[in-house]
């Protein structure tokens, strides 16, 4: 009987969740590293969302993934992040390198759209996270020396993604994931050591009051929900006294954010407070969610989530 159950719940997972196959090769393999693959419900990097790869002796590997549509992912190896996109019924094969950081695309239905994604090296850090005297610079200098350049720097590889043969929607989402981690990287500004911090404070502030917070396509990607996240930080910091707490935070993606937006983003809150075993934020999160969408297509699981802390 238990045989059958777990055959019951295993093709019902299979009629749910399309698939998604990796397989490839790392060179230079000693065995010592593991491999995991990363992919987000709706954002962030969550150990609970790793799935371990096996590999063997000779550095091969294969995993099969259950995936309902485009997903980014983050492929781990030796502690750094390779991202790839992944879609239902589609392959590829990969080559990494025990002795670098180079991943390379080999061959596959996936190939295409994961070969571009290498080429705008989509999380690439900016020099004005790396260099300090930028944490200097008045407001003038900081739109020329820094936003201009970096905003040209983003538009040449939107038009990389733009003028290859890939799939429109692959162009239009990868596009938009581009725009999105830009805005990211100019909010980290804020959180950075500098000798005037009301100057970037202000210039970060300019930049995100003229951003579009509406989705360029949807599904969207990962790191629209953290630029959703930085933008209600900044509405969040006009607002005098303390700093807003995470039920705020729900409250102004109500009010400010599209609701198909509102409720992924909501669920990604409900989901960050269960794993941090916040029972308090967990249980407000989840009667916010029911309030809002009653007919939420996670209702079954924050519930579940929430009912765990009784």
């Amino acid at each position: 009987m238990k045989k059958y159950l777990i055959l019951l719940l295993l093709a019902s997972s299979t009629a749910a969740f399309a698939q998604f196959k990796l397989n490839g090769k790392i060179a230079n393999y000693a065995g010592t590293s593991d491999l995991h693959i990363n992919i987000p419900v709706v954002y962030g990097f969550l150990s609970e969302n790793s799935v371990a790869i096996p590999v063997n002796k000779n550095g091969s590997f294969a995993i099969t993934l259950p995936v309902k549509g485009p997903k980014f992912a983050n492929l781990m190896f030796q502690a750094y992040p390779y991202w790839l996109l992944l879609h239902p019924n589609k392959a590829i094969t990969i080559e990494l390198d025990a002795g670098n950081k180079i991943i390379k695309i080999i061959s596959g239905s996936g190939q295409p759209e994961n070969i571009i994604l290498q080429k705008v090296n989509l999380t690439e850090t900016p020099q004005f996270l790396l260099d300090d005297r930028y944490t200097t610079l008045d407001n003038n200098a900081l739109n020329n020396q820094l936003l201009k350049p970096y905003f040209a720097a983003r538009d040449w590889k939107i038009a990389l993604v733009n003028q290859s043969t890939i799939n429109p929607a692959y162009k239009k989402l990868i596009a938009a994931e581009i725009k999105y981690f830009a805005y990211n990287n100019l909010h980290e500004l804020t959180d950075i050591g500098a000798a005037n911090p009301a100057v970037l404070n202000k210039f970060v502030a300019d930049i995100y009051s003229r951003a579009d917070v509406k989705p360029a396509t949807m599904p969207a990607g990962p790191l629209y929900y953290i630029f959703v996240n930085n933008y209600l930080q900044e509405i969040e910091k006009k607002v005098p006294g303390k700093p807003a707490s995470l039920l705020k935070r729900w409250e102004s993606a109500v009010k400010y954010l599209p609701a198909p937006v509102v409720e992924q983003f909501g669920y990604q809150m409900i989901i960050n407070a269960f794993f941090t075993n916040n029972a308090a934020l967990c249980k407000a999160l989840t009667a916010a969610y029911l309030k809002k969408f009653p007919a939420g297509v996670y209702i079954a699981d924050v519930k579940a989530k929430a009912r765990k802390f009784k």
